[in-house]
This record gives structure tokens, C-alpha cells and sequence, in this order.
């Protein structure tokens, strides 16, 4: 009766071990993931900034001519909103890079 026991007891270890190398798996699954998306938003920032640099460098440029205030309040329209759009970016890959050392 005794041996019963302890067959049972070894099949749960046996089936909780298996449960945490699937579980081991599944996470590191989902940790790369969130690398592959760390690395994407890094592109994206880098797009990013350096089209601010440039709407910026623009932006000077057509300031040296005073007849082109059109253009220049559309350019620097433009680059704030990518300013925004590169400040949520920086937002979400840190929540992103902090999931990926969670998985």
C-alpha cells in the first residue's frame, strides 16, 4: 500500500517537471519576441531622430530666407511631431526591454 504512494507522488514530480520545462520554453519564447521588438523600436528611433536633425537643419536653412515662412512653419510642424512620435517610442521600448528581462 506504502508503494502506491510513492508511485503516485513520483508520477506528480514527474508531471510538474515537465509543466516547468514547457513553462521554461514558453518564456523564453516570448522573451525573444520582445527582443525582436526592442530592436525594431531601436530602428524606429533612429529614423527617427535623424529626421528630426534634418527637418531641424531644414528648418534653419529656410529661416535664412524670410519669404519662406510657409514652409518653415510646416517643417517645423513636422518635426515636432516627430519629436512626440520619437519621446513614445523611447516610452514603449523601455516597457518593452523591461517584459523582455521579465520572460
Amino acid at each position: 500500500m506504502q508503494n502506491t504512494g510513492n508511485q503516485y507522488r513520483l508520477q506528480k514530480i514527474s508531471e510538474i517537471q515537465q509543466q516547468l520545462e514547457a513553462e521554461k520554453q514558453k518564456r523564453t519564447q516570448i522573451g525573444e519576441k520582445y527582443k525582436k521588438g526592442v530592436k525594431a523600436v531601436d530602428a524606429i528611433d533612429y529614423i527617427l531622430a535623424s529626421f528630426i536633425v534634418g527637418l531641424s537643419i531644414l528648418g534653419i536653412g529656410l529661416l535664412a530666407t524670410i519669404i519662406a515662412a510657409p514652409a518653415i512653419i510646416t517643417s517645423e510642424t513636422i518635426t515636432m511631431a516627430a519629436g512626440m512620435q520619437f519621446i513614445l517610442s523611447r516610452q514603449v521600448n523601455r516597457k518593452l526591454k523591461h517584459k523582455s528581462h521579465e520572460a
